[in-house]
């Protein structure tokens, strides 16, 4: 039986994943429902919406919605007739959608409001798409965000040139592990361009991924392999988030914050999966 043979046997084999572990939702951006009227009140958070005061359920009539909005306990918040909660959810999630084009107007908008939809209707269940997975395999492979990918392609042509008879054992990808560990930049959406394109709005961060060998083949001057990446992000916010300037100074961020958080409302966030399988070859 060749080391081929013997590769196909042990294969798929993970080389990498991030300290942070998939599924997590104990973190603060996974939670909902949990804060009062008090606590938003302490977090300075009193200006939610431009078109309901989700706080007292009131829809605010046009001229109102002009007016300026101190607090809720002062004396001149914009006037409105009374509306069920559903329907200032409702309101809200469209006034998110339409406030969205401020960070996504290029090839990926659309994910954004895709994402609004499923946090509005879909109760907390995880998330795909197919553009998303194209958009990650783009930053995988693309100019200067594929760290990750290429340290992994130097590592396996070293080995293989150094050691002609090395087989892709134990041990091989125990040191490739290390080795990539060791001040890695992993892919994430945080090019200029993704400020507007709608992936760094969809996808802020990247909070675990993984990567594994699915497929090896070694020739005689050459190899070629078959990488599958895995990520997965967080639809949340926490109040780590929504208490940084850049978060707390949008509307669209505190309309989410307060969805999710107010135990009134508690629309619950979700779990953003995307993958990528990308083709990898050198020569020894």
């Amino acid at each position: 039986m060749n080391m081929d043979m013997l590769l196909s046997m042990s294969l798929p084999v993970e080389i990498f994943s991030t300290f942070h572990r998939f599924d997590n939702y104990y973190i603060d951006d996974m939670q909902y429902g949990d804060l009062s009227d008090l606590d938003f009140q302490q977090l300075g958070l009193d200006d939610i919406s431009a078109r309901v005061d989700p706080f007292r359920c009131l829809e605010f009539d046009r001229m109102s919605a002009f007016n300026i909005y101190r607090s809720r306990y002062d004396h001149l918040l914009p006037k409105g007739v009374p509306i069920s909660r559903q329907r200032c959810a409702d309101i809200m999630f469209d006034e998110m959608k339409e406030l969205s084009t401020q960070f996504a107007s290029g090839q990926y908008a659309h994910l954004i409001c895709n994402m609004i939809d499923h946090f509005h209707y879909g109760n907390g269940q995880q998330w795909t798409d197919v553009d998303l997975n194209r958009a990650y395999d783009e930053v995988i492979q693309g100019t200067g965000t594929n760290h990750l990918l290429m340290e992994i392609v130097n590592t396996i042509d070293e080995h293989l040139f150094l050691k002609q008879q090395a087989s892709m054992d134990y041990f091989f990808f125990t040191d490739l592990k290390r080795t990539i560990r060791n001040d890695i930049r992993l892919p994430k959406f945080n090019r200029f361009m993704d400020r507007f394109n709608g992936l760094g709005i969809s996808v802020h961060d990247i909070y675990a991924q993984k990567v594994s060998l699915e497929h090896f083949q070694r020739y005689a001057m050459s190899w070629e392999g078959l990488l599958a990446f895995k990520a997965q992000d967080h639809f949340g916010l926490g109040k780590e988030d929504i208490t940084r300037e850049l978060y707390k100074n949008f509307r669209f961020f505190r309309i989410w914050f307060f969805l999710q958080r107010h135990r009134d409302y508690a629309y619950k966030p979700f779990m953003t999966n995307f993958n990528a399988h990308v083709h990898i070859k050198g020569g020894v």
